[in-house]
């Protein structure tokens, strides 16, 4: 009796613990593609990465791995806000590492057109933080894209 208590009491806890880490993925993303470097800089530990990997049917794939001071550089060149689709907090799925750490991922679609042709692009994101001074900095982050033809 005294479990079924203590899961009727922690269950909630558990599960706002889990929509926290949603929150904090999708702040993440939200400030990712706002390009505002004022809003995505206060986010990343001292030594986040990106990789981006573009699959492209019949030619391969091709990953760029990019610095955080490469990163902020390109975003106060162009600071105008990606219009990439937003992930939506039902396809964020969370994966606890630690007591202090977790990943994130996510999937988007969206229809793009590339030498006249019509494409599914389909974005799978995953951003991993870890809890430092008080909040979640993102320590990684990968994109990889898939292009199919429609």
């Amino acid at each position: 009796m005294k479990l079924i208590f203590a899961l009727l009491l922690l269950g909630p806890v558990i599960a706002n613990a889990a929509e926290d880490k949603v929150t904090v993925y999708l702040n993440f993303e939200q400030a990712y593609l706002s390009n505002d470097v004022s809003l995505f800089a206060p986010l990343l530990s001292k030594n986040y990465t990106i990789k981006q990997t573009l699959h492209i049917p019949g030619l391969g794939s091709d990953t760029v791995p990019v610095t955080k001071a490469q990163l902020l550089e390109g975003m106060k060149q162009n600071p105008k806000p990606s219009s990439l689709p937003r992930s939506k907090a039902e396809s964020v799925k969370v994966e606890t590492i630690s007591s202090n750490q977790f990943c994130a991922n996510s999937q988007t679609l969206d229809q793009v057109v590339v030498a006249g042709k019509n494409y599914e692009e389909k974005e799978l994101r995953k951003a991993c933080f870890k809890h430092e001074n008080n909040s979640y900095e993102a320590i990684s982050h990968t994109i990889d894209v898939y292009y199919r033809e429609l």
